[in-house]
């Protein structure tokens, strides 16, 4: 059995991270579908109606992430004309809070009306997309956990023995 086990762990992890992957691009391309919807709407407005909402999705890149780990995140935009220099751009992250999806109070205090009715629409899919991706990271860590019980659970015991009679609290 031991020497399955690797093959196994490749296995779950290669998935894993191939679903993160493809959840990502599908985030991506909901984040894209924002954009067109946003750029035909400010062609039809006023500029002082254009907003400052954007949707960005990228890498989470902190060292205890998981492979594969993204966050979608919705923020805001301000300008800034500087007197005989480029103009700069600042950004600010809108939280959102503890649930999968941004609660619409937030992206309203930070969006034009017509920007707000798009990306709440789309919250609903980016919100089933951050479900699916953190269950995918569960299933990766109850493996991981369960495959060191294995392996915990092989060196109690001889080679040929499952480590059950070694330890008397396993139910067989």
């Amino acid at each position: 059995m031991s020497h399955e086990q690797p093959e196994i762990t490749d296995t779950v992890e290669d998935w894993a991270q191939a679903r993160l992957v493809a959840l990502a691009a599908n985030a991506a391309e909901v984040a894209s579908q924002f954009y067109l919807r946003a750029a035909r709407e400010r062609a039809e407005r006023p500029r002082d109606e254009w907003g400052r909402l954007g949707v960005r999705v990228r890498p989470v890149r902190a060292q205890r992430a998981a492979p594969g780990a993204f966050a979608v995140e919705w923020f805001t935009r301000r300008w800034v004309n500087r007197t005989g220099s480029r103009s700069q751009t600042f950004t600010h992250y809108i939280r959102r809070g503890t649930g999968d999806r941004y609660p619409r109070a937030a992206l309203a205090a930070a969006a034009q009306p017509w920007e707000l009715e798009i990306a709440d629409a789309l919250e609903e899919r980016f919100a089933a997309i951050r479900r699916a991706a953190r269950s995918v990271s569960r299933l990766r860590t109850a493996f991981r956990q369960h495959a060191k019980l294995e392996r915990t659970l092989a060196g109690e015991g001889g080679p040929d023995d499952d480590g059950a009679a070694a330890n008397p609290n396993i139910l067989v």
